[in-house]
């Protein structure tokens, strides 16, 4: 019987032993600041001043790399924010989604409105909002793309020509959370 009394402390002895010299160093408290959250790139987005017609950018944040049809995509879906609603901020847009194609320095934009309905103003939105975000893949001294809206096949074209989208409005502080970059008027 005293072997086996002897045998339980042994063998807590030896379990502590081999836990212990597992290679786990002791250390206190590591401090690693803040957790990773990620990579947000802002995504910038060409509207229509309700007052007067001009254009203001908005910026969003956005999770991942933004190329020229998921900006354009964004655009499309339109000045949803409450605060760019209440700045009077809205679209020149036909109500139908876009294709995108990218090939090498060209970005086509088509629409399937009618060109008749597609606007000056809304042409300018989409080739300012391409122009805003360059597409990632793309080495740094390409230069701005080219960009060409087309409605049902056919070529329409905007005032800007793409030369003046960061003219067209006074800036303003972009605001948290995603605001327009344009004052109100």
């Amino acid at each position: 019987m005293k072997a086996r009394t002897a045998l339980g402390p042994l063998a807590g002895l030896l379990l502590a032993g081999l836990l212990a010299g597992c290679g786990i160093p002791t250390t206190g408290v590591v401090e690693a600041g803040e957790p990773a959250a990620g990579v947000h790139q802002d995504v910038t987005l060409y509207f229509v001043r309700a007052d007067d017609g001009s254009l203001a950018t908005v910026h969003r944040p956005a999770d991942t790399e933004v190329d020229a049809e998921a900006a354009v995509g964004m655009l499309f879906k339109g000045a949803g924010m409450f605060a760019e609603k209440m700045l009077g901020l809205t679209t020149d847009l036909p109500p139908t989604a876009a294709t995108v194609r990218t090939r090498g320095g060209t970005v086509t934009v088509d629409l399937p409105a009618p060109a008749s309905e597609v606007t000056r103003t809304a042409v300018d939105q989409i080739v300012c909002t391409v122009l805003a975000n360059p597409d990632p893949g793309l080495p740094d001294d390409a230069g701005p793309p080219e960009v060409t809206v087309t409605a049902q096949g056919v070529t329409v074209s905007g005032r800007t020509g793409g030369d003046s989208c960061t003219t067209l409005t006074e800036p303003w502080p972009s605001k948290p959370g995603g605001g327009p970059t344009s004052p109100p008027g």
